[in-house]
């Protein structure tokens, strides 16, 4: 029986959703799948290998009853992973017609906890309707 699961990333480094299970002293069952709505970086290719440790497929849809904000973030690694120091976030607004398009994704419980390490404290995780009908989990801004 495993008691440690692994994953290497492609450039030979223990990816996040490793250090987590390595952390946590367990395996991850692949068939538990959380859906993600992601709306920014951790839509990004070098993102997506640094903190799950492979490219995620997704597909497109929104969510309603947000709009598009910016924050400036000062983690040293979430910039250099990213690229950027300056990142979208998303507040609660009353507009009726407000909504931000986004990519979903089907991620194990371990790769969610990764996306949990990789955004700051400037984000909250909540669950939303997706205006395709299921809930997700999104990052919101957190005050």
């Amino acid at each position: 029986m495993l008691k440690n699961l692994r994953v290497l990333s492609a450039f030979s480094t223990p990816s996040a959703v490793a250090a987590v299970a390595d952390r946590e002293g367990g395996c991850y069952a692949a068939s538990v799948s959380e859906l993600l709505f992601s709306y920014g970086t951790l839509r990004q290719r070098e993102v997506q290998l640094a903190t799950f440790g492979r490219e995620l497929d997704g597909y497109l849809d929104a969510i309603i009853g947000y709009d598009l904000d910016y924050v400036t973030i000062t983690d040293p690694h979430v910039i250099a992973t990213s690229g950027s120091d300056r990142h979208p976030i998303l507040r609660p607004t009353g507009r009726p017609d407000a909504h931000v398009d986004g990519t979903v994704f089907t991620i194990s419980e371990a790769e969610l906890a990764a996306a949990d390490e990789y955004e700051v404290d400037d984000y909250r995780r909540i669950s939303v309707p997706l205006r395709s009908g299921p809930h997700a989990w999104v990052y919101v801004f957190a005050g």
